[in-house]
């Protein structure tokens, strides 16, 4: 009874903290746009002749559905600090002396990433719910809900465990584990669809699919099996209505659906194998101790040393101050940085400058743009992470020198990373998506910087981020694809409200660290 009492309190104290926060405010904002994409038609599943009536049981399973392809990846870095954060603050190491156990810990933790997954999910049931009752469509709350009972949440409760062992497995709590999420994800996805095995269906995607197909192939004669999730829809001449039932959950159903739930238990249990109770790796513990003292170290400067404030002065109005100050913001975000990084960008960039430009555009800029996804969630939050807010908040010009630099540096990351697209477009006189491109990388900066400001945490820019790039430039979806990588996308003003979005985050940035400034 003690040992459930702890578990309680740590679920109990992780969800309010997380529940607390900016981020969180964000990850319901995204959801609910979600839900949006999906009522207006742009996200759905889609059947190709077949052309589904609005049912409750069409809604839910395609509010579901959605639910699971999307939030399964971008909740994944959502809920992936919950170990972090206690590393970081210090909590951690009050915890490990404490008797509670490594397991204990790391199922808490587990079930705290489940219920705010938990909690997203039922924003969007709630969603399907308004729209059959605000559209008029008929409400069926039994057909309409059980994709999300037996589908959509045990999917929650792996991509939860999934991302705490990520965190307790000490070579994937950085960028290698972004990547290997994201080929995770993918694999989850796409096995089951193409060997037809239901011990890799996870997600229930293989599941949902095969008895949709086997209505659709009776109701519609000509149905040629089409069935995609997203906006890939093919336009056919004719379309055939089909009035869709829902699925009979039977025993067998439930037994699979119960996989994802051994398999989150056994994640969980490795996770709780792997957990150092914060001792950390060799490098993280220097890493730890160089960030305890900078403060220490910047008021004894501060102090100690008061007669080189004039020099300091000076060397910041010097004519090359903002250029020294830009490049040492960037050898701070790519500190660190394994050597396989570096290999895979310089491949990306080869195929960016080998490629038919239009291949190169709407296959490679994704990625080259996904790599540095960590380099950009860093900005804004270092200040916090290394408690060194009170050394640069009091240095000369705090917000035209030292913020502008970190996110010139953001800036320049994202040039270099498709400086061979940029020049093969300005040759081939492209101006279109040249513009586009140059409005993308204005614009991941930004939100970077203004995120990490206002949240203090890298997990809302880097879920919101991954969510924006899978849904937009990977899915090619012309009004959210920031990268300008079809021409549609060009077509569709997406640079302009890009390179405004752009400018108004970088203004909310300012804002935001001229607030901690002056509440130092």
């Amino acid at each position: 009874m003690n040992g459930l009492r702890v578990l309680g309190w740590i679920v109990k104290a992780d969800v309010l903290e997380r529940t607390r926060r900016y981020s969180f405010l964000v990850t319901i904002l995204a959801t609910l746009y979600l839900g949006y994409l999906v009522d207006n038609g742009t996200i759905g599943v889609h059947l190709g002749r077949c052309r589904p009536l609005p049912t409750s049981a069409w809604t839910g399973m395609m509010m579901a559905l959605c639910t699971i392809t999307f939030v399964c990846l971008v909740g994944f870095y959502v809920v992936g600090n919950a170990v972090a954060r206690d590393r970081t603050t210090g909590v951690g190491q009050i915890l490990a002396a404490t008797s509670m156990s490594s397991r204990m810990y790391v199922l808490g933790k587990q079930l705290s990433n489940f219920i705010v997954l938990s909690i997203v999910t039922c924003i969007l049931a709630g969603g399907a719910v308004l729209i059959q009752v605000f559209e008029g469509k008929g409400l069926e709350l039994r057909p309409l809900l059980s994709p999300f009972l037996f589908l959509a949440l045990p999917a929650m409760f792996f991509t939860g465990a999934a991302a705490v062992l990520f965190e307790c497995v000490w070579f994937l709590r950085g960028v290698f584990g972004v990547i290997v999420y994201f080929f995770l994800f993918t694999a989850l996805v796409v096995v089951p669809m193409e060997t037809g095995s239901m011990a890799y269906d996870v997600y229930g995607l293989k599941l949902a699919m095969d008895r949709i197909q086997a209505d659709a192939r009776r109701a519609v004669p000509d149905y040629d099996g089409n069935f995609s999730i997203g906006t890939d829809a093919v336009t056919y001449a004719h379309m055939t209505d089909m009035r869709w039932e829902g699925i009979s959950w039977s025993a067998a159903d439930a037994g699979h659906r119960a996989l994802p739930l051994l398999y989150a238990v056994a994640l969980t249990l490795a996770g709780g194998l792997f957990f150092d109770r914060f001792a950390g790796s060799r490098r993280e513990r220097r890493v730890a101790a160089e960030s305890a003292h900078a403060p220490r170290r910047g008021r004894r400067l501060a102090t100690a040393l008061p007669h080189l404030a004039g020099s300091v002065l000076e060397s910041a109005a010097a004519p090359w101050g903002f250029t020294r100050m830009l490049l040492a913001e960037m050898r701070l975000m790519l500190r660190g940085l394994p050597w396989w990084w570096y290999l895979v960008g310089l491949g990306l960039w080869i195929a960016s400058v080998s490629l038919d430009i239009r291949a190169a555009r709407a296959n490679v800029l994704p990625f080259l743009w996904l790599l540095p996804v960590l380099l950009w969630s860093a900005m804004g939050t270092r200040e916090d992470r290394f408690r060194t807010g009170g050394v640069l908040f009091s240095a000369p010009r705090p917000l035209a020198r030292q913020f502008t630099a970190a996110w010139g540096a953001g800036l320049i990351a994202a040039l270099v990373a498709a400086s061979g697209l940029i020049v093969r477009l300005a040759c081939s006189g492209n101006g279109g998506a040249l513009l586009a491109l140059c409005a993308g990388a204005l614009f991941i900066p930004s939100l970077a910087a203004a995120l990490g400001v206002w949240s203090g945490s890298s997990r809302p820019f880097e879920a919101l981020y991954v969510g924006l790039w899978y849904v937009g430039p990977l899915h090619h979806i012309g009004s959210i694809d920031f990268m300008g990588t079809t021409d549609s996308a060009v077509a569709a003003g997406s640079p302009a409200v890009f390179a405004v979005a752009a400018v108004a985050l970088f203004a909310a940035a300012i804002a935001g660290r001229r607030r901690q400034i002056e509440g130092m």
